[in-house]
């Protein structure tokens, strides 16, 4: 595969590739959520989505962030609010936990990764943190380990040394365990569904270790790479927009069944 360097703008790369595969968890998870709340397994594999979008947050090599991040996570947690019984059961966005991994980044690869077993040791925190970041912030601290095992990635592409390829094995390894117990507690599943997931997630996380921003393995005719790249550029508005008109159609059909009812 071409190096990113000298990926061709016409092509389909790997990034690509893995937002398209975080979009179809995400449809998977919010189909759960909103239209079939009794079946699991939408929700089983829908805890793939926000580990592949927080990777990516940290992998990047830009730390701007897009103002379109805060305005759609502002209308997103409006609606949360709207259509929830009270402040309770809602936290901002994960847009908005975007932006700030987006913004604490520098700080991070100056003062952290600069030191040695920085990461590791920022690592445990984000798990302490875990319990006090949920309350505010949607998937909180967990997505913090996520988007700090994409930035030891990246740091052990960059360095290629025996220590930075260690040091991101062990944040993967950590993030992976952390996030199985985490989800598999909260949402109580099943034996054979925590399995399924358990699986799932040391997949994800042996190809996250591996992942590189390449052009993909394959060709594909122009209308589809167009597709793919337009995906891959307008993901997380995506995101955005379908995660609106789900929660708000499911919003208004339990209402409609609630009338119906009384």
């Amino acid at each position: 595969m071409a190096s990113d360097t000298m990926r061709s703008p016409a092509s389909i790369t790997t990034t690509d590739l893995l937002k398209f595969a975080g979009l179809a968890f995400v449809f998977a998870d919010h189909i759960g959520l909103f239209f079939a709340p009794d079946e699991d397994w939408w929700r089983v594999f829908g805890r793939v989505a926000a580990p592949i979008f927080f990777f990516l947050i940290g992998f990047a090599r830009t730390s701007a962030v897009p103002m379109i991040w805060l305005a759609l996570g502002a209308m997103l947690t409006a609606l949360d609010f709207y259509v929830s019984d009270g402040l309770d059961d809602v936290t901002l966005n994960i847009l908005f936990n975007f932006a700030l991994i987006r913004f604490v980044m520098p700080v991070i690869e100056t003062h952290v990764l600069t030191r040695r077993w920085g990461a590791p040791v920022l690592a445990l925190f984000c798990a302490a943190m875990i319990p006090v970041a949920a309350v505010i912030l949607e998937y909180g601290a967990e997505g913090w380990l996520w988007a700090l095992f994409g930035l030891v990635t990246r740091e052990a592409i960059v360095k290629a040394t025996s220590e930075a390829r260690l040091q991101r094995n062990l944040v993967g390894l950590f993030c992976v365990a952390v996030y199985l117990f985490i989800e598999s507690r909260d949402f109580d599943f099943e034996p054979v569904q925590t399995a399924a997931l358990c699986a799932l997630m040391i997949l994800l996380g042996v190809l996250l270790a591996n992942f590189r921003r390449a052009d993909a393995p394959f060709e594909a005719p122009a209308p589809v790479t167009q597709a793919f790249r337009w995906i891959g550029s307008r993901s997380l508005e995506i995101y955005a927009v379908s995660l609106f008109l789900m929660q708000l159609t499911g919003h208004l059909l339990e209402v409609d069944v609630e009338d119906d009812d009384a």
